[in-house]
């Protein structure tokens, strides 16, 4: 009977090749894993999140998504008066 070969310190060899071929995608790619707008603040996105507003497109028509930024200062100031 043949014996089997297969050693578990291929396994590691695989998912050690895969996750340099990831790394690599990942810095040749301009936008990284996704891509950034109006000076890396927006997320480009097909529809914007609950606590996103949009503000201009991207490439390929999506939305730039911009996080939405509450005042506290003025919620504050209201509720002193």
């Amino acid at each position: 009977m043949l014996q089997d070969h297969y050693s578990p310190l291929s396994r590691y060899k695989l998912l050690f090749l895969a996750l340099a071929v990831l790394l690599v995608l990942d810095q040749a790619s301009t936008g990284g894993w996704f891509e950034e707008c109006n000076y890396s603040v927006g997320r480009c996105r097909i529809a914007c999140k609950e606590n996103e507003k949009p503000k201009g497109t991207c490439v390929g028509n999506k939305l730039c998504c911009l996080p939405v930024i509450k005042q506290k200062s003025s919620a504050f100031a209201r509720n002193k008066k």
